[in-house]
């Protein structure tokens, strides 16, 4: 596993027209909290939140069985947006909550870190999707509703959010393997203004998932919660 980190270059602000473009990215949606599996929660009720965005059917809850001391770990379904996301936001001792996401829901925490600058510590965004697979298939299928056709679709699906990456303030981590979506060659180059920007790669991955890289994404999130607290001192 590979880590650069670079700062980055700050730009002014972001444009009034930010939204959260989540509309289709989730398959089931739900009841964010209808006792299933489509949440989970675990760890210290009173200590750092780190919430993990799925799209419906997420694996995050794999990692659940292992919470740092000090933290909350919650899995949220990316359908819910920002009318469940926001209240979720909530800042402990200073410790401001952390968004982990995959290819699929980056675009809810990329609009959150924008919309929600003094409420989001930091953001992982991790290429669950990867290399070509039936995932990969349902991503681009996805990309596609958003009005975006090859090569564009490979790409990202960030939609008008792409011009507004400048103005991401906080320390981000992109985490993928070696053949990662489009998606992260569009995050790395656009996230010009974050405190700090940290790839990891994952050599000879095709995809960063809960039940094959525990160890890599924990690594990574222990990382970015040290990062967040370098930068709220």
């Amino acid at each position: 596993m590979f880590f650069h980190t670079q700062p980055s270059a700050v730009r002014a602000g972001r444009a009034e027209t930010a939204r959260f473009p989540v509309n289709g990215l989730a398959v089931d949606g739900g009841n964010a909290w209808a006792g299933d599996r489509a949440a989970d929660r675990a760890g210290d009720p009173s200590g750092r939140r780190v919430i993990f965005l799925h799209p419906g059917k997420g694996a995050w809850w794999r990692l659940l069985d292992q919470v740092p001391a000090g933290q909350e770990w919650l899995t949220v379904p990316a359908a819910a947006g920002a009318a469940i996301l926001s209240p979720l936001l909530v800042e402990r001792g200073g410790r401001r909550p952390v968004l982990v996401a995959g290819a699929m829901t980056a675009p809810l925490a990329i609009a959150a870190a924008l919309d929600f600058p003094e409420q989001v510590g930091g953001v992982m965004i991790v290429d669950d999707v990867g290399a070509e697979s039936p995932m990969r298939r349902r991503w681009n299928a996805l990309a596609a509703r958003f009005g975006r056709t090859s090569p564009a679709v490979r790409s990202g699906t960030l939609g008008e959010l792409e011009a507004e990456l400048p103005a991401v303030r906080l320390p981000v981590t992109l985490i993928q393997g070696s053949d990662p979506t489009g998606l992260f060659s569009l995050l790395e180059g656009g996230l010009t203004g974050c405190r700090t920007l940290t790839v990891v790669a994952v050599p000879d991955a095709a995809a960063i998932r809960p039940r094959t890289h525990a160890a890599e994404l924990r690594g990574a999130l222990l990382a970015l919660v040290s990062a967040v607290e370098r930068a709220q001192r």
